[in-house]
């Protein structure tokens, strides 16, 4: 196992239905290949928090040796990816004079800190604070102002918050299981690398990125994140839904769903027939497909009218140019993209995986999109995942969020 891994890196999915880790290599031409893949059906986390740290770990430790095994790497430390209802977002504006009329990196540096400024909830911390554009005396959509003459310079900003609690205890159990975590990011913005063009953020595009616990979702326009969310309501959601109505335990349930899943009643027709599990030790039973579509549509068509609900609340509807991205497991299910046309009224696609080679065919299933996202995300930070060697814990930790401004360290 033991190599030269300089160009390799790695990233760790944490969901409510699996655990996946995803290791990526950076070629010379900074092309990126899949090199293995490790994903294990999860146990300790519920809709994007750690809820028992041991079955978590032991999760970690089988989809990290799965990945080993097939990339032939010794995986020391990952980039991990941060989904919870906790997460909050919004966007906001800071203004500055410029000291020399002439735009300095302390300048940039200054009016982010200015927007920054929000008064947070007991445990609440700043994640991330995103730039959207500058303006300069009025000069708007502005990427990079350092060098430019100017008085007053503002930035428009997305700032995402949350708990510190769900990140930490992320961290902990990557430590109990031998890894180092050199980063974590929001999951849609890891999906997001994976599966979005330059092209479509650029234009105006939304992300749904649905999983087992919770649907995520994140708007880009000029290039830069403008709106974010998540619903507490997942994959999870639709077993549960068949279980009920069909009457059927929710191992049955979820099968149905992986089987026969279809959101769009114009593509299944009255004579389709499904063998259905009862409880109690009764007899099976058929039922027609239909029933089976329309309990799935109506779960899905609510995740869609509430994203829609959100995306109207701040006026971001007509912003998207390019459409809407469907992705994550979610996005498995048949007529996915009808439904969602149906409701947006603007074109749909699947997001899968782009502008990665290796096991393509591995990674290809839109349920792997979050993990080769924050795989990508390493390469571009530099975050190798397969060579750094475990240090003391405060270095560790100093060097995780170094990003985010040192803000998990008073906790250890």
């Amino acid at each position: 196992m033991s190599q030269d891994n300089n160009n390799i890196y790695v990233g760790l999915d944490l969901g409510t239905t699996k655990v996946c880790i995803v290791v990526a290599r950076k070629n010379a031409d900074r092309s990126i290949d899949i090199l293995g893949i490790g994903s294990v059906p999860s146990k300790g986390v519920r809709k994007g928090v750690v809820v028992n740290i041991e079955e978590t770990v032991a999760c970690i430790q089988k989809a990290k040796e799965e990945a080993e095994r097939m990339s032939g790497m010794e995986i020391k430390s990952v980039t991990a990816g941060l989904a919870s209802g906790h997460i909050k977002s919004f966007n906001t504006r800071g203004t500055i004079a410029v000291k020399s009329r002439e735009v300095t990196q302390q300048d940039v540096d200054r009016v982010i800190e200015s927007a920054s400024a929000y008064n947070m909830q007991l445990g609440e911390e700043i994640l991330d604070v995103i730039p959207q554009q500058y303006i300069l005396d009025g000069q708007t959509e502005i990427k990079y102002p350092v060098g430019m003459s100017g008085v007053r310079l503002e930035v428009d900003v997305h700032i995402v918050t949350g708990q510190v609690s769900s990140a930490t205890n992320i961290v902990k159990c990557c430590e109990k299981a031998g890894l180092v975590v050199d980063d974590i990011i929001l999951e849609q913005f890891a999906s997001a690398k994976a599966v979005l063009s330059e092209d479509e953020m650029e234009i105006g595009v939304c992300l749904i990125d649905g999983g087992g616990g919770t649907c995520d979702m994140a708007v880009y326009k000029q290039g830069a994140v403008y709106h974010t969310a998540i619903l507490q309501i997942g994959g999870n959601h639709f077993t549960k839904d068949l279980s009920i109505g069909l009457s059927t335990p929710e191992s049955e349930a979820e099968r149905l769903k992986i089987k026969h899943g279809c959101v769009w009643m114009p593509l299944v027709s009255d004579d389709e027939m499904v063998n259905v599990t009862t409880v109690g030790g009764r007899p099976p039973r058929k039922i027609s497909k239909p029933v089976l579509t329309q309990i799935l549509q109506a779960r899905g068509e609510e995740i869609f009218q509430m994203f829609k609900g959100e995306l109207q609340k701040h006026k971001l509807l007509e912003l998207m140019g390019a459409g809407i991205v469907v992705t994550g497991g979610l996005s498995n299910f048949e007529g996915i993209e009808e439904l969602a046309t149906s409701v947006f009224n603007t074109p749909v696609r699947v997001g899968r995986p782009i502008n990665i080679g290796g096991l393509t065919d591995l990674v290809s299933d839109p349920r792997y999109a979050t993990a080769v996202g924050l795989a990508i995300y390493a390469t571009r930070k530099g975050k190798a995942g397969a060579k750094l060697s475990r240090g003391s814990e405060d270095k560790v930790f100093g060097s995780i969020f170094q990003r985010m401004k040192g803000w998990l360290k008073e906790f250890f």
